[in-house]
């Protein structure tokens, strides 16, 4: 008695664990945004369904067995272990053929991806750092103020590759391009007055053909020079207006800023010897160097703009952000992650249990 107790047990929860196990594994197909890859797999379910009633039909009727005579008014009533050592298995392989059908039909999990698009643009920030950009009429300096509002410029842009060229007598690359946005900005953070060996002079001119050379062979959709200047061309072996022109034949645009407050600046104050400290004064660009940058911004397709403080300088970073402009598409990538593996696993321990439970356990003697 006690025996057939704990081989009823033991049963009950190896039946209820399969029931349960079968039911989970069914709900994680169709939650979380689960489907299946070949649906139409679950017809055999059907034929499953056919077959598990046949079974039991054949289980019944035409299974051997042996008669043992009984009194007379005396009727045989299987217990319930003898019922689950008789349909126990049978019920594990039926399971794990549900499951096989299950994992036949590809159970996945969909996950969305958005895809940004693959050409955008292509900018080098071209900034001076000539000595006059230590002028005090920005905040801290102009240079200062050039620095952080380049930063911010950085800050708003995705997608597109960012470089910097710096320039005063000569010209040289500080960051290649590149989408690394917070190495760009840690370039543009170092940017001090002292970087070139030739500090005196500006070198305009050679500031666009630096920055054209490496943008020349970019296949971006667009190609953007924004160059930030305080002086006119004083120095270098190129002219100007012709480095925009061999920059528009690339299809470069180039934005120009002038950055001066429009009156005499002041520059940091200077050892004078014996008197102490002198503060140079800086004049105002000329109208003919504004004049250049307005005909090298036209030559190339871009726009001039004057900023006389630092707000001003910040709104022409904002309006150059609003006319280079990357539009995204709006295209998703779906990657599929397979889910079948646990219902196959699941199959198989089931096919295993049926299999020992079957030969070891529930062992019939006729």
């Amino acid at each position: 008695m006690k025996n057939q107790f704990l081989l009823s047990l033991i049963s009950g929860l190896v039946a209820g664990i399969c029931g349960t196990l079968i039911l989970l594994l069914t709900a994680l197909i169709f939650i979380g945004g689960g489907s299946l890859q070949y649906p139409w797999a679950l017809l055999l379910l059907i034929v499953l369904l056919i077959a598990a009633g046949f079974a039991v039909f054949i289980r019944k009727r035409c299974c051997p067995s042996v008669k043992y005579p009984l009194g007379k008014g005396v009727k045989f009533e299987p217990s319930f272990a003898v019922k689950i050592a008789k349909w126990l298995p049978m019920f594990l392989c039926i399971a794990a053929l549900f499951l096989s059908i299950i994992a036949l039909a590809r159970p996945r999990k969909a996950g969305k991806a958005v895809i940004p698009p693959a050409k955008g643009i292509d900018i080098i920030l071209t900034i001076d750092t000539s000595g006059s950009m230590a002028a005090l009429d920005f905040v801290p300096d102009r240079i200062g103020a050039a620095k952080k509002t380049a930063e911010e410029f950085v800050d708003k842009r995705s997608s597109d590759r960012i470089g910097v060229v710096i320039f005063a007598g000569a010209a040289m690359l500080q960051c290649p391009l590149t989408l690394d946005y917070f190495a760009v900005k840690e370039y543009i953070n170092l940017i001090n007055l002292d970087f070139l060996a030739q500090q005196n002079g500006t070198a305009i001119g050679d500031a666009i053909a630096v920055s054209a050379m490496h943008l020349k062979d970019s296949i971006a959709k667009s190609k953007v020079i924004i160059l930030l200047t305080d002086g006119e061309n004083n120095s270098g072996t190129v002219d100007p207006i012709a480095a925009a022109k061999a920059a528009a034949a690339y299809g470069i645009k180039i934005y120009t800023i002038s950055v001066a407050s429009g009156r005499a600046a002041q520059l940091p104050a200077v050892s004078a010897g014996i008197f102490g400290a002198a503060s140079p004064v800086l004049q105002p660009p000329s109208p003919e160097s504004e004049a250049a940058l307005m005909q090298i911004a036209e030559e190339t397709g871009g726009y001039f703009f004057r900023a006389k403080n630092n707000e001003e300088l910040q709104n022409i970073y904002s309006r150059i952000n609003e006319l280079e402009t990357t539009e995204f598409e709006n295209v998703q990538h779906i990657n599929y992650k397979d889910n079948y593996y646990p219902s196959l696993v699941a199959a198989l321990l089931l096919l295993l249990s049926a299999f020992v439970l079957d030969k070891f356990i529930f062992i019939k003697i006729p």
